[in-house]
C-alpha cells in the first residue's frame, strides 16, 4: 500500500466509527410539554444538549442524550401525573 492508499483507509475508518458512534449514542431524550399535551424526560449518562425550549405557551421542549439513557419518565403534561410511556405517541 502506498501513503495515500493509507490515509484514505484511515480516513474512511475514521468516518465510519464517527457514525457509528453517533448511531449508537445519540438518543432523544426530553420531548413535549407544548400547553396541554404529554412530555417525556429521561435520565442521561453523557451531555444533555437542549435542542430547543418553546414552553411558555406556543410549543415543546427537547433535548437530545448523546451518551446512554439510562431511565425514561412520561408524563400526561408537564407537570402532571406520570404515566406509562407506552400510552404515548411514539417519536
Amino acid at each position: 500500500m502506498t501513503m495515500s492508499t493509507k490515509r484514505i483507509a484511515v480516513g474512511a475508518a475514521t468516518v465510519l466509527a464517527l457514525v457509528a458512534a453517533t448511531l449508537l449514542f445519540h438518543r432523544e431524550c426530553a420531548f413535549g410539554g407544548g400547553m396541554p399535551g404529554w412530555y417525556r424526560e429521561c435520565t442521561c449518562k453523557g451531555i444533555e444538549r437542549l435542542d430547543y425550549d418553546r414552553t411558555a405557551a406556543d410549543g415543546p421542549r427537547r433535548t437530545t442524550c448523546i451518551g446512554l439513557v439510562t431511565a425514561r419518565t412520561c408524563y400526561m403534561y408537564q407537570a402532571g401525573p406520570t404515566v406509562p410511556c407506552e400510552s404515548l405517541p411514539h417519536r
